[in-house]
């Protein structure tokens, strides 16, 4: 992530402007708007975290510090090294987990208690691929060590995904419901 990016990230996701403007301006509206809403202020200083942890040296390990606190404040576990493409939501923070080794693209919404993980430890790669607008319901879980979800795709409340889903689809798992008569 660069400098252009991270003030792209910052517009659309903190800031709100639909059109960019002077760096300066877009950064004071962003602290403006983050000062007030626990989510904004969290997406503020993870694009900040993420930023640092990309230049490398002193600011890699200042960035891995501050990817702790953030966790720990916010109730979160998302690290600093997954790829999130600008216009990262969340709809409310706790619960969120979300791996180092995705790939998610732009227009991401996430819910709560949701998880983005791996299955299996200690493998040389991992392919975990989320295309463009892409919405995910609370309580759900997309947990592989390759997987592929398209762009346009809405993943329903409580759905644990295991597979590739094209785009353009919705997703969900239907639910059971046993009702036992009264003994």
């Amino acid at each position: 992530m660069n400098l252009n990016n991270l003030f792209e990230c910052w517009q659309l996701e903190v800031a709100n402007k639909k059109r960019p403007g002077r760096r300066i301006s877009l950064l004071f509206c962003a602290l403006r708007r983050a000062r007030k809403d626990n989510k904004l202020r969290f997406l503020f200083a993870f694009r900040l975290a993420q930023y640092l942890d990309r230049r490398g040296g002193v600011a890699k390990a200042y960035a891995r510090r501050m990817q702790q606190r953030l966790n720990l404040k916010y109730a979160v576990d998302i690290d600093i090294g997954a790829q999130i493409g600008p216009g990262f939501r969340i709809a409310h923070l706790p619960g969120v987990v979300i791996t180092r080794h995705v790939s998610i693209g732009r227009n991401f919404l996430i819910r709560q208690n949701c998880s983005i993980g791996i299955k299996t430890l200690g493998l040389d790669a991992y392919a975990l691929s989320i295309g463009d607008n892409v919405s995910l319901g609370a309580g759900s879980c997309i947990v592989a060590d390759r997987i592929s979800i398209g762009d346009d795709v809405v993943i329903g409340a409580m759905s644990l995904v295991v597979r590739d889903i094209p785009g353009g689809m919705t997703f969900y798992n239907p639910r059971q419901r046993s009702v036992r008569p009264r003994e």
